[in-house]
């Protein structure tokens, strides 16, 4: 496998994109409910995709639907409701920061279940990259604290983790379904789930109450439409055409855009987050060797 320019193209747009999509999160949250945006976000996704879905869904491999589900309710579903919850109580940019901890899910996890084998430059760059998110975690003296701070950060390493997962489950599994197809039966599944979130959490009642809302919903929609959409596709065929371990570099990066806006929104930012910002760019440099993989191939029927 060579990482190619376009493969770099594409991992800063999704940088861009992803990185973006924190500050979009707590737009949303000024409106409605953490779970709420959850389920809005999954809705409209499932929404975009669907004419995909129905169209292609007789070239599903019954045999893959299993690993599809899976893959779907643990790095979309669960996620999509851990980090609203979490950026009720921290700001958006040290949601971005502590996804940047799904590079870092990927090698390790790759190593334990998947047998992936790991080089020392792929080990080094974790190990920079790790550095720099702990620095950037580091509250600068002007920050509020905020109580049980830890578990709200937990949440968030806990989306990380299942984010690194479900990569690695597309890897193996995903074969030679086109990334589109995959992506679009990823949202199919959790349509009527988070339409059944939408109504059970008197969503279309706070609509009709507070007409102010319509502007939130405009919020979630760029972040479903880019977000979770656009930006899964491209993610899993940058998967498909590199590894788990190249694609989740996106989480490195993400950090730094989410900085940006969390500056621009009056979120303050140190010292030692400015040096994290640049080890994990080094850690980004100095990681890019290749995890010898052997791709599960399946073909369409």
């Amino acid at each position: 496998m060579k990482i190619k320019p376009k493969h770099w193209i594409t991992l800063i747009v999704l940088s861009l994109v992803w990185g973006s999509s924190f500050i979009l999160i707590k737009r949303g949250l000024e409106y409605f409910t953490p779970i709420q945006v959850g389920a809005l976000r999954i809705t409209f996704a499932g929404i975009f995709l669907l004419p995909i879905s129905i169209k292609h869904i007789k070239i599903m491999p019954k045999k893959t639907f299993h690993w599809l589900f899976l893959t779907a309710v643990v790095g979309s579903f669960i996620p999509m409701f851990l980090f609203p919850i979490a950026e009720v109580h921290l700001h958006s940019s040290i949601a971005g920061i502590l996804n940047a901890l799904m590079s870092i899910f990927v090698i390790v996890l790759g190593a334990l279940f998947f047998k992936y084998k790991t080089h020392l430059g792929e080990v080094t760059g974790v190990v920079l990259s790790f550095i720099g998110v702990i620095l950037l975690l580091q509250s600068p003296e002007t920050a509020t604290v905020v109580p049980n701070e830890w578990f709200y950060h937990l949440l968030l390493i806990i989306a990380s983790l299942m984010y690194a997962y479900s990569g690695l489950l597309t890897q193996k599994y995903m074969g030679d379904i086109p990334p589109i197809v995959w992506t679009a039966f990823i949202e199919f599944v959790l349509l009527v789930p988070a339409l059944i979130v939408l109504i059970s959490t008197g969503f279309f009642q706070t609509i009709w109450d507070h007409p102010e809302a319509i502007q939130g919903i405009g919020f979630v929609f760029l972040l479903a439409f880019f977000g979770s959409a656009l930006a899964n596709i491209f993610y899993y065929k940058l998967i498909n055409e590199t590894n788990a371990s190249f694609a989740s570099s996106v989480s490195l990066l993400m950090p730094l855009i989410a900085f940006g806006w969390g500056l621009l929104d009056e979120e303050h930012l140190g010292i030692m987050q400015i040096i994290g910002g640049v080890l994990i760019v080094a850690g980004l440099y100095f990681g890019r060797k290749e995890i010898k993989i052997k791709k599960s191939k399946r073909k369409l029927v």
